[in-house]
């Protein structure tokens, strides 16, 4: 419901007029019922489950970085594709993950 609203970092990026890739997830989880934490790696950390991801199914979370300095994070959909608040100037989009190549996915999703 949040595709097309734009990327906020410098402001918090927790909504609700716009959003950075962690705040995305939190409001989007909270919405549903289920509390997660603030940053990208807090998120993953958290997460009671995690699988690798050739087996992430919708709803699982993604991250790119590294354990110790994961710096981006999107709600994976299924069919190759995320949403995600990536940059200031694609705001709230869905994306395939093929278009993200130059990102450092790590290997392992996170289930909530």
């Amino acid at each position: 419901g949040k595709v097309g609203a734009p990327y906020y970092y410098q402001w918090g990026g927790t909504g609700p007029y716009g959003f950075d890739c962690s705040g995305l997830v939190q409001t989007a989880f909270a919405a549903a019922g289920k509390y997660l934490p603030r940053t990208a790696a807090q998120q993953y950390a958290a997460a009671p489950v995690h699988v690798p991801i050739s087996q992430a199914r919708r709803g699982d979370l993604l991250v790119w970085g590294s354990p110790s300095n994961f710096y981006h994070v999107a709600i994976y959909l299924g069919n190759g594709q995320v949403v995600q608040a990536l940059n200031p100037q694609e705001g709230i989009g869905v994306t395939q993950l093929s278009a993200m190549a130059g990102m450092q996915l790590y290997p392992y999703a996170a289930r909530y």
